[in-house]
């Protein structure tokens, strides 16, 4: 009863706000690292993401590679945040 409990708080824990298309691979991707690294964190998903993405060094490669797809585009934001020359 208990790993059933624990697996459901993983689920809601590691599915991200903005993006529903989260798939179970990327979400299996992660739980173990969600456990074992970001564990007092659980049930707070935006806490959760936030600390596997401090702990970028020590989750696993596919961890890392789910979580990439989900990060925000650094194109879009650099273009977004350039000043604007004023003449």
């Amino acid at each position: 009863m208990k790993i059933k409990f624990a697996l459901a708080v993983a689920l809601v824990a590691l599915t991200p706000i903005a993006a529903s298309a989260y798939t179970q691979e990327d979400q299996n991707a992660c739980m173990d690292d969600a456990f074992s690294i970001c564990g007092q964190y659980i049930p707070d998903r935006g806490r959760v993401a936030a600390c596997l993405a401090a702990n970028q060094s020590r989750i696993s490669s596919a961890c890392r590679a789910a979580m990439a797809r989900y990060a925000p585009s650094n194109n879009t934001t650099a273009q977004s945040t350039r000043p604007v020359a004023v003449r």
